[in-house]
């Protein structure tokens, strides 16, 4: 007797926690727990992974990617009505995954972090066919991929060569609020950066110089930089001369730009140094 009563309380509790779960759930979906409701979240993630549109608030897509993973999880399961009908089409589901998937893409890119090929052919509207294809070492402008165990991953700044090739890619609407280092980290040209920067606010090269003391040597140096012509004085602008040119930009991080800045400048002048000094392999 005291058995059936245990499993009649443990039954009750599981019945009482599902029902729990499925009103804590709907009312995510229905924007009624403080969320956005599923139609307004959706609407947000397409414009963001496919227009590239954001927001002034810098932690906007984080929220939508959070809120996403309710009905991601939810759809792991097959949702059916008690006759087994499904209730939702497989249209409707894939299209859901894969817009949470491009919009994963899109920030892993702007964040200068690497894609998975399921991330990238959503974000691109291919099949993941098309990605294994553009990163087979055959292909002579083959995508650079990264083995970790079987998860197979691309750079930022390859993804973003990539796709930027394709007509139909909009690139990230960023806010204009001044130079950040995510935009550094997946930069293949450091100098394309700052000079986009520096174009944005209708600021010429000299313009910097008057405004930041800067000198002659130093002028020089800096337009070689953003033209691409590294050579073996390419270390000679400090870390605080380019924190001084971020916080003049209006960056909101000017120690991370800084930093980030100077460590690519070392990178590229150790690629360069060791091209110079090596013959090359036959």
């Amino acid at each position: 007797m005291m058995q059936k009563i245990e499993i009649t309380q443990i039954a009750s509790t599981a019945a009482g926690e599902l029902v729990a779960a499925v009103e804590t759930v709907l009312a995510a979906l229905k924007g009624d727990s403080g969320g956005r409701d599923a139609k307004t979240l959706f609407e947000g993630l397409a414009y963001y992974a496919w227009s590239g549109i954001t927001d002034e608030d810098p932690n906007w897509i984080e929220d939508l990617l959070h809120e996403a993973c309710v009905p991601v999880e939810l759809l792991r399961g097959n949702l059916m009505d008690p006759t087994g009908t499904n209730l939702m089409t497989t249209d409707a589901i894939g299209f859901i995954n894969r817009l949470v998937n491009a919009a994963h893409a899109r920030k892993a890119i702007d964040d200068g972090g690497r894609v998975t090929i399921e991330w990238l052919a959503a974000l691109a509207n291919v099949s993941e066919r098309t990605i294994r294809s553009a990163t087979n070492a055959s292909n002579p402008n083959a995508m650079p991929i990264i083995k970790e165990g079987h998860w197979t991953f691309i750079d930022a700044s390859h993804a973003l060569q990539w796709i930027s090739r394709r007509n139909d890619f909009a690139p990230t609407q960023v806010p204009n609020n001044g130079p950040r280092s995510s935009e550094l980290h997946r930069a293949l040209q450091l100098g394309e950066v700052w000079q986009k920067w520096r174009e944005n606010q209708n600021l010429t090269i000299d313009d910097l110089a008057a405004a930041l003391g800067w000198s002659g040597k130093q002028v020089a140096l800096y337009a070689r930089i953003e033209s691409g012509n590294l050579g073996d004085d390419s270390l000679v602008l400090s870390p605080q001369f380019w924190r001084e040119l971020a916080v003049h930009l209006g960056s909101k991080e000017p120690d991370d730009v800084a930093a980030t800045t100077y460590r690519s400048l070392a990178a590229a002048y150790a690629n360069w140094r060791l091209k110079s000094d090596l013959p090359p392999r036959h």
